[in-house]
């Protein structure tokens, strides 16, 4: 059997023009102004020294507010044991995810994947497995995730933790259903496993079909940890200022690698922030409409003239995200 080549995000990016740049989610939108000056004042005012590992406690009750707002999930910012985290990126938190629970054990993902959902694990001391999504609108097929979670639960090297859920997903800009989400929380029950989920892009859902957290999904919340990020919606990626809840029972004991690791996440960055995040109430359906109006589908109607290996993504998808079609090609590659 061949052996699939693992996309490496940074050798890819060195290739390719800032303009052209569909593999790291780098986004060619102008930061928020009233975000920019707030990070000036901040720092010109010598507030750049070191923070709590958990984040400052200012922008956690803020993104409390938004989670409650957009997620509809009641967060206690101020509660001991922690039920959230401020963390450098979304990818700081998964480093924690897979440093505190997936040692010497394996989580599974759907492709098409995003790389790094596999590339921590395996620099962490675990592994993953893949189930692929199936057909032109990449659907779940219950009945193999259910049969292989039973398979790979109880092996004795590497045996199952986790599912990694990311919606929508990165790469192709999938959006999953909620009778696919309700199947994913079914088997997790099922047999005791972990849910992680990804969902840092949940404000560039622009179809008929919602974003839904599965944390919010019955009996889902004691089993669920969310990685969320800044970098997307706030045009901020080298800020790195992302986030992680849960039940404190899984998301306080990630504070022990947060503050390992990093220390702390940008303070002055956290604070800026904190000042912005909940002022517009419109901001992010502002963003959505920036979005459409900055792309307007025009890159991916340039894809397809090009290269008829790529599709452009399906109608339940977000408008973020071109994939190939081409089975033979990495799908993971791909990131707009």
């Amino acid at each position: 059997m061949k052996t699939k080549t693992r996309p490496d995000i940074r050798a890819l990016t060195r290739l390719v023009p800032a303009s052209g740049n569909l593999v790291q989610g780098q986004s060619e939108l102008a930061i928020n102004p009233t975000l920019a000056d707030a990070a000036s004042r901040i720092i010109a005012a010598s507030q750049n020294h070191y923070g709590p590992a958990e984040g400052l406690i200012a922008l956690r009750r803020v993104v409390a507010d938004k989670i409650s707002a957009f997620n509809g999930i009641a967060i206690d910012p101020d509660g001991d044991p922690l039920e959230l985290l401020i963390t450098p990126g979304a990818t700081g938190a998964l480093i924690a995810i897979a440093q505190t629970y997936l040692r010497s054990s394996s989580a599974l993902v759907f492709e098409p994947y995003y790389p790094y959902h596999r590339h921590i694990l395996t620099e962490l001391g675990g592994t993953t497995e893949v189930l692929p999504l199936q057909g032109k609108r990449l659907e779940l097929d219950v009945d193999e995730l259910r049969a292989r979670c039973r398979e790979l639960k109880n092996r004795k090297a590497f045996p199952l933790r986790a599912v990694i859920i990311c919606t929508p997903v990165n790469p192709t800009g999938k959006v999953f259903t909620a009778n696919e989400l309700a199947a994913i929380a079914a088997v997790c029950q099922e047999f005791d496993l972990l849910c992680i989920a990804d969902e840092v892009y949940e404000h560039y859902v622009v179809s008929g079909q919602p974003h839904i957290s599965i944390a919010a999904l019955p009996g889902m919340w004691e089993r669920t940890i969310t990685v969320n990020s800044f970098s997307k919606s706030w045009n901020i990626s080298g800020w790195r200022l992302g986030y992680v809840y849960g039940d404190a029972r899984l998301v306080s004991p990630l504070n022990k690698p947060n503050n390992v690791f990093y220390v702390c996440s940008p303070t002055p960055l956290q604070r800026a922030l904190s000042e912005v995040l909940m002022i517009d109430p419109r901001y992010y359906a502002d963003v959505q409409e920036r979005f459409l109006q900055s792309s307007g589908g025009s890159r991916f109607r340039r894809l397809n003239k090009w290269d008829s290996r790529f599709s452009t993504p399906a109608p339940h998808s977000t408008c973020g995200h071109g994939f190939p079609r081409d089975s033979k090609m990495p799908c993971s590659l791909i990131r707009c």
